[in-house]
């Protein structure tokens, strides 16, 4: 008996020992297993953040920044119509009454994306019906939109196995060019002799780049800007910093005439941060 209870009081101790160190090893694990669960978690946090699915519903809550702002009108004069192009009686009464005519072109340029807006008024009728498309562009591999159409319209009734004749208005790379197309009369003889195909030859009228440095010969002050009585701009036009600038160029022997209004959001926010920065001097005042 004398033996008996100092093992039972040792096997006591070794066992609470044993316990306390059971209790102890099981936190270590599962802080262990939280760790490594934690780990995890994160890994395919990161693995969902690379993946194409989740970039996409990212960009479609958060769509990226609008950095510029272009607004394009051009307008035709008698001079084009009847002698640049050459029409017949005939061509532009098909021209007035199937033909949709262009009032204005918005693009907007994203980070992502080009966004071009053409509003335009229908063909002839007792009441001017206007209607505006929108169209998108987005860079390929190499970094360059495909060339986008963003108007045409038939200079002539089409006839049978003929390539239409039209006029195209298109955003091609950092410009906006007119064009129009029209079959050449040496394949028009082969056509009828030999029954093959038109072909036709394209001649550009205008193309306008879509860059402020390549536009600098055609900058001008906007005639939507109203001024004061001294003849200086009301703050909105050129002179209110070079986010905003009006292009404009007339070319009385082809008659044709473009206009084109840039708005540079980027630059903007570099202004309104130099605005907020720049201080007035203090006006100190002296006692006589």
């Amino acid at each position: 008996m004398d033996i008996l209870w100092p093992a039972m009081g040792i096997s006591v101790i070794v066992g609470f020992v044993f316990y306390v160190l059971a209790g102890h090893w099981g936190r270590v694990l599962r802080q262990q297993a939280g760790v490594i669960r934690h780990l995890s978690d994160r890994v395919q946090m990161i693995e969902e953040v690379d993946s194409p699915r989740f970039r996409e519903r990212l960009n479609e809550s958060a769509p990226a920044p609008l950095e510029q702002v272009f607004t394009f009108t051009f307008r035709f004069g008698e001079q084009f119509w009847r002698h640049t192009l050459g029409l017949t009686k005939d061509d532009w009464d098909f021209v007035r009454g199937f033909g949709a005519f262009v009032g204005s072109v918005k693009l907007e340029r994203w980070r992502s994306h080009t966004a071009a807006i053409i509003t335009e008024v229908l063909p002839n009728r007792k009441t001017a019906a206007w209607q505006t498309r929108s169209l998108y562009s987005y860079p390929g591999p190499s970094g360059r939109s495909d060339r986008l159409t963003l108007w045409e319209l038939p200079l002539a009734r089409p006839a049978f196995g003929q390539k239409p004749q039209t006029l195209e208005l298109a955003m091609d790379g950092d410009a906006i060019e007119l064009s129009a197309k029209f079959a050449a009369a040496s394949d028009l003889l082969s056509d009828q002799l030999t029954g093959k195909g038109f072909e036709s030859v394209e001649e550009t009228f205008f193309r306008v780049p879509l860059d402020t440095q390549a536009l600098s010969e055609f900058r001008g002050e906007d005639p939507a800007e109203t001024t004061d009585g001294n003849g200086s701009s009301n703050g909105h036009g050129a002179t209110a910093g070079s986010w905003r600038a009006f292009y404009a160029r007339e070319d009385a022997e082809r008659g044709i005439e473009w206009q084109l209004r840039v708005i540079d959001l980027n630059r903007k926010t570099d202004w309104d941060r130099w605005k907020i920065l720049e201080s007035t001097a203090p006006q100190v005042s002296s006692r006589s």
